[in-house]
């Protein structure tokens, strides 16, 4: 068992080292300046490197998920606990009888 967990802490390194290494050249290959513009709305057009850019949507994904993620970890926790009190109140009746 021992030797599993070894393998797979060690697969888990392996990965995280090989996405950071991709997360690298990524950011050297997309250095190209890309601009930012809004249409009729009276703001200045931002100028940002491509991967600046690409690193935000990324991020701002990665929040939006979290927070529809951590939305149904709340439900289900306060399921979870109206649940339990319904088993307790049962069991006691069950108990009585």
């Amino acid at each position: 068992m021992k030797f599993i967990i070894k393998i797979l802490k060690s697969f888990k390194s392996l990965l995280t080292t090989l996405v950071l290494v991709l997360a690298t050249i990524f950011m050297i290959n997309n250095r190209q300046v890309v601009t930012i513009t809004f249409g009729i709305v009276p703001i200045e057009n931002i100028e940002t490197r491509l991967f600046v850019l690409m690193l935000i949507f990324y991020f701002l994904g990665l929040i939006t998920a979290i927070f529809i993620y951590s939305n149904k970890l709340i439900k289900n926790a306060f399921r979870n606990i109206k649940q339990k009190k319904l088993i307790k109140s049962l069991e006691k009746q069950i108990n009585e009888k």
